[in-house]
């Protein structure tokens, strides 16, 4: 392997540049997969503008414990949920839009040190668990707003 680096340095670099994306690339197809995007994207995939009640830089957890830290932008509408990663991840996690008739919500617990709140997506009821904050901002458009055990608002 040193021979050939040597003997030919920038295809060695180029390959070695190439191993790291297919890696990453597998990686992050991995992470859909496991998380859930990959399944919610098979029904809810959409082309559809991100709406003006969004946060970008975003965190939250689905399926099996996968963390999308500070990555995601989340917004919402009166017709629902959209979901959405920054332009180079897209390959594998396209943007979704997933209607609040296809989104079950769960009343705000507390998580470690946190109140989370736990949306349920889609027909197969993937976990998006999401600061209580965070959710209250999100279902602030689609109405129904309820006041819950902890005394914080919370969308029924």
């Amino acid at each position: 392997m040193q021979q050939f680096a040597s003997q030919h340095p920038a295809l060695y670099i180029v390959a070695i540049t190439a191993f790291f994306l297919l890696v990453s690339m597998v990686a992050i197809q991995g992470v859909a997969l496991t998380g859930g995007w990959r399944s919610l994207a098979e029904r809810y995939r959409t082309e559809r503008e991100l709406p003006e009640h969004r946060r970008s830089i975003q965190r939250a957890q689905m399926r099996w414990a996968t963390n999308y830290n500070n990555i995601l932008t989340l917004g919402s509408d009166a017709e629902g949920l959209y979901m959405a990663m920054p332009s180079l991840l897209r390959f594998s996690h396209p943007t979704l839009f997933i209607p609040w008739s296809d989104i079950q919500v769960e009343e705000p617990r507390r998580w470690l040190f946190l109140m989370t709140q736990r949306l349920r997506l889609g027909p197969d009821r993937i976990p998006l668990r999401l600061r209580e904050p965070l959710a209250q901002f999100l279902l602030e458009p689609r109405g129904g707003v309820t006041e819950g055990a902890s005394g914080v608002k919370w969308g029924i």
